[in-house]
Parts: C-alpha cells; structure tokens; sequence
C-alpha cells in the first residue's frame, strides 16, 4: 500500500511539473557577438602590426618578421580552432522537466542532468546541491558519481553565442524539481538567498534581489568614498 501511494504522489508531481523551456536575449546575444567580434579583430590587427610599431628600420622589421608572423599566425590558428570548437558545443537551449535538466547544443547534440543521477559529491561536505565560487560569483553544483559537477543556465561559457534571459527561473525550476523527485539530497540554504529564490513557491523574490542590489551598491558606494576621501587627503599631505 505505500508503495503505491508513493507511486501515486510521484505522478502527481509529475503532472504538476510542467516543462520549462530558455528563452533567448537577443538583444544581449547580438551585443555579445558583435561587441566581443570587433574587439578580438581589434586586438588581432593590433598584434599583426606590432612590428612595424616597435621597429625603426626595414632591416629590422625583416628581422623581426621573420621569426614572429610564423608564430602569430600559429597561435591565430590555434585560437580559432579553440573558438571554433567551444561555439559547436554552446548551449543552444535548455528544457527542465520532471527527469532533469537537458542541455541541446549547436552542434545537435544533448547533454542532460537527471535527478536519479544526482548524488553526494566529495567536494562538500554537509550539502548535496551547493553554491562554487567562480569568477567572483557564485554557481549551483551537484554531485554526479562523487565529482562536483556545475551547472549553468545563462550560456555564459566561452565561446557561447546565445544569452538566455529566463535564466533565474530555469534555476528555480530545476531546483523545484530536486525537491519534488529527490527528497532525499541535502540542498544548501544558501542558495534560496544567494539567487533570490523564495523556499515556498520557488518564484524570484524581488524583494530579496533589490535588497541584494542595494547592499552592492552601498558597498561599492563607500569604497568609491573611502577612495576619494584617501586621495584628497593623499593631495593635501603632499
């Protein structure tokens, strides 16, 4: 009989966890693309004349072209297949329903993060889902197997050439499923703070974000102050 209440309840869930797909910014993703283009150009011409820059004479330039345009043109060629292969890879779009999460890549390919995948990893100690400094910011990471694993829902990795705008709630909705389908996993509370989840309804708290907004901007405020206040006090002493 409880086997087949638990049967029962899990289906219900399922039934109420409807699919949640990414919606694309294409806004930001043209500014990216384009912004990111013209500065790599920008920086490739640059370094393609940084000969002629640095040297006086054409005996000199001859020198000096001879051993660095291989070179330059070996390290272009190195970064444009490592361009190439980090943007065959972007995530595409990403789908959350009741199995986990599926990420489908330019390149046709799917990747996926299911709940009965998740597990504890070594990496902490006291929590099975947990926030990973990266970048000055903070990341979700599960465990797979034992190995930390992060996950990313706004496309932000290099090469990426699509920016999803819907990233928060894709966040709060794979984090619902976690507690729907795996009871069982440790979630670190944290993480309702720290990306401004409310624990009830796993809707965006905005009161909680402009809150987090706020204190960012009072401290970056009085840095700014404290800064200025140094250097007056740095120009009066001198």
């Amino acid at each position: 009989m409880l086997f087949l209440y638990i049967r029962r309840m899990q289906k219900n869930c399922q039934k109420d966890f409807s699919p949640l797909y990414s919606k694309d910014n294409v806004l930001l993703t043209w500014i990216f693309n384009i912004s990111g283009g013209a500065l790599l150009v920008s920086l490739f011409i640059l370094l393609a004349l940084l000969p002629l820059l640095v040297s006086t004479q054409i005996k000199t330039l001859v020198i000096i072209g001879l051993f660095y345009y291989p070179i330059w043109a070996i390290v272009l060629y190195r970064f444009y297949r490592y361009i190439k292969s980090k943007m065959a890879v972007t995530i595409r779009n990403i789908k959350i329903d009741d199995q986990g999460i599926h990420f489908s890549k330019k390149d046709g390919s799917t990747a996926e993060i299911l709940y009965d995948q998740l597990g504890h990893s070594y990496r902490s100690e006291y929590y099975d889902v947990y926030l990973v400094p990266v970048n000055k910011t903070w990341r979700l990471a599960v465990g797979i197997d034992g190995v930390q694993t992060e996950v990313v829902f706004d496309g932000a990795d290099v090469g990426s050439v699509y920016q999803i705008k819907n990233a928060r709630a894709l966040r709060a909705k794979f984090i619902e499923g976690i507690v729907r389908f795996r009871p069982d996993l440790k979630i670190d509370p944290s993480i309702f703070k720290e990306f401004s989840i409310h624990p009830q309804d796993f809707t965006f708290d905005g009161k909680r974000y402009m809150k987090h907004i706020g204190q960012g901007v009072l401290i970056i405020s009085g840095i700014l102050v404290v800064s200025v206040l140094l250097g007056l006090l740095i120009i009066k002493l001198s």
